[in-house]
């Protein structure tokens, strides 16, 4: 039930860079009234981490706006606390609203290619199985749910990669094929050789573009911890992986207090499959992983959700915060599991199919 959520995200949030030269002056009108109080500061920042203040405005009338020169059009987003909208800066007058984008040929053809991938209709049936699966007070309603609702994100995702690459085969030799590419990376389910090999075909521009190096690099990691492979260990605040497992049959789950599909995992299937394989071989690890805040509020967090589902089977808390990285996750749960010599058996399991995993290995 992942990749949907990340691709609404993305198609609400697209922007790019453009590769073009030649300065001149740009214009930013923002068309606010209704959504942000007047008085009500907003800001025009760059970079994806929304780090590099470049302006500010202050909303008067339902409108802002910004002005200045510009070298090459460049990524930007405008925003405050209640409303975010990223743009292209490049010359020219730049309409920008809570349901608008346009006024010069890089923005008219940004929002054209998000208004193109329209899912309005499985989003509306998918956002109902969300309901069902948050409400759910038993296992079968939730993995029922969550059946529904993988099988309209499979069309979902599909319908959005069909557009991705056409826009994508439009405009590989330039930036917009990075924005395309950068889309597709986060949609599909590549290995790290299918991805690989598209990277190193694609132009310089693509191949370039650091979200795209940043998914090529994400898939070396899961391609390094596979199944055949042999685990990397990970340090903890109070050991190590190797010390808990090494020798047993481990299942390992990558989790964390406030992640509601982690704790439905340990509730369902993790919790009850402890008790039943516990003295048959089988040792379970919870790796708590992505917890908020400062130490003390994780340490509670942690002690919480273990108290709150009755967890009894060894904990390790990522003390590097990096497990995650090593592994290549991008979304929990996620749930490993490894032979006695060391191997990854499976990864990325869930539902049903970890005690079938077991099964198998035991």
């Amino acid at each position: 039930m992942k990749k949907i959520l990340q691709l609404f995200g993305i198609l609400a949030v697209m922007a790019v860079m453009i590769s073009c030269s030649g300065s001149g002056k740009y214009s930013i009108e923002g068309r606010v009234a209704d959504v942000l109080p007047d008085g009500q500061v907003v800001y025009l920042v760059t970079g994806y981490d929304r780090e590099d203040i470049v302006d500010s405005a202050v909303v008067a009338g339902g409108r802002f706006a910004f002005s200045g020169t510009v070298e090459e059009p460049y990524l930007a987003q405008v925003l405050c606390n209640a409303f975010a909208q990223q743009l292209v800066v490049e010359p020219g007058t730049v309409v920008v609203g809570i349901d608008t984008l346009g006024g010069t040929p890089l923005n008219d053809s940004l929002y054209a290619f998000i208004a193109s991938v329209d899912l309005s209709d499985l989003q509306e049936q998918m956002g109902g199985w969300l309901q069902v699966y948050r409400s759910a007070t038993d296992a079968a309603t939730r993995s029922e749910a969550e059946r529904q609702y993988d099988s309209l994100e499979s069309v979902a995702n599909a319908r959005a990669m069909e557009a991705s690459w056409q826009f994508y085969h439009r405009w590989e030799q330039t930036v917009l094929g990075a924005l395309a590419m950068e889309n597709i990376a986060q949609m599909g389910d590549f290995s790290y050789a299918e991805f690989d090999s598209i990277v190193k075909s694609a132009a310089p521009v693509v191949a370039n573009h650091k979200p795209v190096q940043q998914k090529l690099e994400q898939l070396r990691h899961v391609d390094a911890t596979s199944a055949g492979k042999h685990y990397t260990d990970i340090q903890g605040v109070d050991g190590t992986l190797s010390a808990l497992i090494d020798g047993k049959v481990a299942l390992v789950d990558f989790y964390a207090s406030w992640c509601g599909p982690c704790r439905n995992e340990i509730r369902d299937n993790l919790v009850p499959l402890w008790a039943k394989y516990k003295d048959k071989g089988l040792v379970i690890v919870g790796l708590n992983v992505w917890e908020r805040g400062s130490r003390e509020q994780r340490e509670a967090a942690h002690a919480k959700v273990m108290a709150d589902l009755g967890i009894t089977y060894p904990q390790l808390v990522d003390s590097t915060r990096t497990a995650t990285d090593t592994y290549g996750v991008l979304g929990i749960p996620m749930i490993m599991l490894i032979d006695k010599d060391g191997t990854i058996v499976a990864r990325d399991l869930r539902g049903a199919a970890i005690e079938e995993a077991i099964k198998k290995v035991l």
